[in-house]
C-alpha cells in the first residue's frame, strides 16, 4: 500500500504476536477485534517493557465517533485516529504520517495533549451521555457515585481520582494504583515494588473489579489519563 510492505493479522492476538516479531514502522488497529480487542492490543504495546515495541506508532480504526472515544485513543497513545467509513486515501495519509511524523514518544506526546485539549472542551461545556459501550471513566466526565476524597491524613500526598474509593482498597492495592497514578510503567512498578509481572497483572484485575472498571487495560487506562491531566497542570477528579 503506496510503498509500504504490508503484514496483516487474523486477530487482536496474532496481531500482538506479529508486532512483536516484526516491530513495524507503524501499526494500524481495527477497535472491534477477535481475541483481543484493538484498546488491550494498544495498552499492551505501550507497556511492553522493550522500547523498540513500546514505540512503534499506531493508528486505530473504530466505527465510534464519540468524543470520548477519540479522546480515549489520544491519552492511551494512538499517534492517529480514524472513524468508520473513511477513504483509503485518508488511511494512507494517516499511515505516512505516523512513520514520517518523527519519534513515536514525540507523536504521543502531541496526541495526548490535544486529547487533553480536546476533553477541556467537553468538560467547558454539558457533559456528553453515557452510552452502554464500556469505557474507562475520564475524571469528571463520569465519576463514581458516592466516591469521596481522601483525606491528606489517609492518603499522605497522593492527589487520587474520585474514582478511587479508598474504603474498598488495601495498603497494597494502594501502593499499585499510586506508583501507576506517578506515571510509573507497568514494568517500572513492578520492579519497583518488588513483585512479579503476573502478580502485578492478577492484583489490577481485581482492583479493576473493585473500582467498577470491565477490565484491568480499561483501569490502566484511566490512571493514564489521571496522571497526563495532572502533568497538564488539572488535578485529577
Amino acid at each position: 500500500m503506496a510503498g509500504h510492505s504490508v503484514e496483516v493479522a487474523a486477530d487482536g492476538i496474532a496481531g500482538l504476536a506479529r508486532a512483536h516479531e516484526l516491530v513495524p514502522d507503524a501499526m494500524v488497529l481495527d477497535v472491534m477485534m477477535p481475541g483481543l480487542d484493538g484498546w488491550t492490543v494498544l495498552a499492551a504495546i505501550k507497556s511492553d517493557p522493550q522500547e523498540k515495541v513500546a514505540s512503534i506508532p499506531v493508528v486505530m480504526l473504530t466505527a465510534r465517533a464519540d468524543d470520548l472515544d477519540v479522546i480515549r485513543g489520544g491519552i492511551e497513545g494512538a499517534v492517529r485516529y480514524l472513524t468508520k467509513p473513511f477513504a483509503i486515501d485518508d488511511l494512507r495519509s494517516a499511515v505516512a504520517d505516523a512513520v514520517a511524523g518523527g519519534p513515536e514518544p514525540q507523536q504521543r506526546r502531541a496526541a495526548q495533549q490535544a486529547a487533553l485539549v480536546h476533553l477541556a472542551t467537553l468538560e467547558r461545556g454539558s457533559l456528553p451521555v453515557r452510552t452502554a459501550t464500556a469505557r474507562p471513566r475520564m475524571t469528571r466526565l463520569e465519576p463514581v457515585s458516592g466516591a469521596r476524597y481522601p483525606s491528606p491524613a489517609q492518603t499522605g500526598s497522593v492527589a487520587w481520582p474520585s474514582w478511587v474509593t479508598l474504603e474498598l482498597l488495601t495498603q497494597r492495592d494502594q501502593e499499585i494504583l499510586a506508583a501507576l497514578l506517578a506515571g510509573e510503567s507497568v514494568n517500572d512498578a513492578r520492579a519497583k515494588l518488588g513483585v512479579s509481572r503476573s502478580y502485578l497483572y492478577a492484583r489490577l484485575r481485581s482492583l479493576a473489579g473493585k473500582l467498577g472498571f470491565a477490565n484491568s487495560p480499561a483501569l490502566l487506562a484511566a490512571l493514564r489519563t489521571a496522571h497526563a491531566l495532572r502533568d497538564s497542570g488539572r488535578a485529577p477528579s
